[in-house]
């Protein structure tokens, strides 16, 4: 299913299918400048077809290579679609990782980026690093238009769950670069639009440096993950029950714990109860 939702000169195309819906997921790719940004994920390629045949793009860029948004690179390339996509994502479009059934079901399997990639640019469009929710993460910035595409450098405030590679630290720094901006509008591939992105971006910056200094003095007081992470984040939720802990509150413990190289404690350890 897509939904066509315009903002102006920025169209919103917001992808998902019974599946996804099910799950309370959908996501969006955008339309600028006559340029796709992401390209949504294998189970809608023929949405994503239907859209171009009539649209016309010039060419895509590709934010990051998580499947609901370089998901349908594979066919992209095939058909000779000029696409910009940073090297570090290409690597991973090559070789996709090994996805869990959660994300199978939501999304679709990925297939493995097999043709040449066409290269793309356009002069107003600049891809940006933007790393921690990937170690690939990129964000799309239009200076002219004071316009930031964020892939998912945003998707909320408070988010309490995490993947199990992602780096939170490199994401308070992104969130502040990208905030540094001063971006006028931001499009999030999960949310639409923010409102008073620059604001929404430091927010987010602020709540995660402050749950992570939480969780370290934990760490560095002996607990548990499993024990800090019911005290700062809360149990475990449904995502993280039905994902078998691959997008979890219990990841984000993780990789606070991973970023300052303190071993977990055994089960006997304080807080493990």
């Amino acid at each position: 299913m897509l939904e066509i939702i315009p903002h102006g000169d920025v169209t919103e195309l917001r992808f998902s299918t019974w599946s996804s819906r099910a799950m309370r997921y959908a996501v969006s790719a955008f339309a600028t400048r006559g340029v796709l940004i992401d390209s949504g994920f294998p189970d809608i390629a023929s949405d994503l077809d239907a859209w171009m045949a009539q649209a016309r793009p010039l060419g895509g860029i590709i934010t990051h290579a998580h499947e609901d948004h370089g998901g349908n690179v594979p066919q992209l390339a095939a058909r000779g679609f000029p696409l910009q996509i940073a090297p570090d994502t290409l690597s991973y479009l090559r070789a996709p990782e090994r996805i869990g059934w959660y994300r199978r079901l939501c999304w679709g399997s990925p297939r493995a980026l097999r043709n040449e990639i066409r290269p793309f640019a356009h002069e107003a469009l600049a891809l940006i690093p933007a790393r921690g929710h990937s170690a690939d993460h990129h964000v799309v910035w239009d200076a002219e238009r004071g316009t930031v595409f964020g892939g998912d450098l945003f998707v909320g405030i408070k988010v309490r769950i995490a993947h199990h590679n992602e780096d939170l630290g490199a994401q308070v720094h992104a969130l502040r670069e990208i905030a540094a901006l001063q971006p006028e509008r931001f499009f999030d591939a999960h949310r639409g639009p923010i409102e008073a992105p620059a604001a929404a971006l430091r927010a987010k910056a602020d709540w995660l440096e402050e749950t992570i200094a939480a969780v370290t003095k934990r760490i560095h007081d002996g607990w548990a993950d499993a024990a800090i992470r019911t005290e700062v984040l809360g149990p475990e939720d449904l995502t993280g029950v039905l994902s078998f802990g691959d997008y979890s509150r219990l990841n984000f413990v993780r990789s606070v714990r991973h970023a300052l190289t303190v071993p977990a404690p055994s089960a006997n350890g304080a807080g493990s109860a």
